[in-house]
């Protein structure tokens, strides 16, 4: 499944102003391709968790295709969050 590193969830964390217990929602986007889309959500039951350097994501089923094997990481050039 997915593999968050603690740099991209520090990100997360700081950029998104996040607390305690808030959680983020990783998704599937697109019109013309795929894109990763991050929003503030709250989980459910049956979604996939997980939790990085005290940051809470979650995943819904009907995208996990998605993460599937996959890993969430700063770009070299550290500039932005990419999804390989």
């Amino acid at each position: 499944m997915l593999q968050i590193t603690e740099r991209a969830a520090n990100i997360y964390k700081e950029e998104m102003e996040l607390g305690g217990e808030e959680e983020i929602r990783l998704f599937v986007r697109g019109a013309e391709g795929f894109f990763l889309g991050v929003d503030r959500d709250n989980s459910e039951a049956d979604d996939w968790k997980c939790v990085v350097n005290g940051v809470r994501f979650f995943i819904k089923e009907d995208d996990l295709w998605m993460f599937d094997g996959k890993t969430l990481d700063f770009c070299e050039k550290g500039d932005c969050i990419k999804l390989h």
